[in-house]
């Protein structure tokens, strides 16, 4: 493989999104005689502009999609390779493109971006929420389901778990509030009432600039497509949709097949230990059923003691954990 190798770098970085141009930008300022490469597939790449520390937690900052000859211009010692990344050689310390090029490193940064951890990648009861992709899955399963499981605690969760209807929903957090990354416990005990309250018939206007691949026909409701996904393709493969905005929601019917307006139970501290089928499950509870069950772990209780949820399918959210952070 070195006797392949078309050029060493110092430095080089894969993927061309905020953090692979960040640390290339660094990089490159930090070490202007030191040669830096940045891999990435396409002919644009996305940086951060009037970036401004509004508080101790709080950032406010744009994001530009710029073509990458502008990072050369402004970096006479970096360079931009234009492919996607086929194989990675540590013995040898080289990368391998898909076009067949080899380039040495010393130094290498993977910046090819986050995953949704679901979990279990082979069940065909988990749907993970990323995209618009899996948003639109989870439209058309949402159509004939009488109860789900909501695993997670982010963004979309506090958003699917309110706007869910005819549905009964059971909200599986592993932590002591709702929405502990953005608000305080006191704030959501504040918010539990409304979970359980009708929703306003006409919703708030969004006043919010929004972007979507299709144009809905006149009353007709909002589904959402990405380019790089074919339609046909399972919701389980991790693919490259459009990630979810903060008004992913508007427009899409999110109806169960129940009657009931709105039925959400919050089960707190609690994590997913192991999914069980109607198919493969051991375990049964007294009362006899052997519907699809989800069995949820409390960890200050020991292992005997689980509790049973049936459903109709469990929906994973981004990073929810199989096991207790203790174990």
């Amino acid at each position: 493989m070195a006797e392949r190798k078309e050029k060493t770098f110092k430095f080089v970085v894969v993927g061309g999104g905020i953090a692979g141009v960040t640390c290339v930008e660094q990089l490159s300022s930090n070490f202007p005689s030191t040669d830096v490469a940045l891999i990435t597939a396409g002919r644009h790449i996305k940086a951060v502009t009037n970036y401004k520390q509004v508080s101790k937690t709080l950032e406010e900052f744009d994001v530009l999609e710029r073509p990458s000859s502008v990072l050369e211009e402004k970096f006479p010692n970096l360079t931009v390779i234009h492919s996607a990344v086929k194989s990675l050689h540590t013995e040898s310390h080289s990368v391998e493109t898909a076009d067949g090029r080899v380039f040495g490193y010393e130094k290498l940064c993977i910046c090819s971006g986050a995953r949704p951890k679901l979990l279990t990648q082979d069940n065909p009861y988990v749907l993970g929420i990323r995209d618009t992709d899996s948003a639109q899955e989870f439209q058309k399963r949402l159509s004939k389901a009488k109860r789900i499981v909501v695993v997670g605690n982010g963004g979309i969760a506090l958003e699917l778990v309110y706007e869910v209807e005819g549905c009964e929903v059971i909200w599986v957090v592993k932590d002591k509030a709702i929405g502990n990354t953005f608000f305080d416990a006191g704030a959501a005990q504040f918010l539990i009432p409304s979970l359980g309250a009708d929703k306003p018939e006409v919703s708030a206007p969004c006043r919010r600039t929004r972007y979507t691949t299709e144009e809905p026909a006149s009353g007709v409701a909002q589904t959402f497509t990405a380019d790089a996904t074919p339609r046909g393709q399972s919701s389980s493969t991790v693919g490259p949709g459009s990630a979810l905005g903060p008004d992913w929601h508007q427009g899409v019917i999110l109806h169960g097949a129940e009657q009931v307006s709105r039925r959400v139970s919050v089960e707190y501290q609690c994590e997913v230990k192991q999914i069980f089928t109607s198919e493969d499950q051991t375990l049964k509870p007294e009362s006899g059923e052997t519907f699809t069950s989800v069995i949820i772990w409390l960890p200050p209780i020991p292992p005997v003691g689980f509790v049973f949820f049936f459903m109709s399918f469990p929906l994973s959210g981004i990073l929810a954990r199989l096991h207790p952070a203790d174990q």
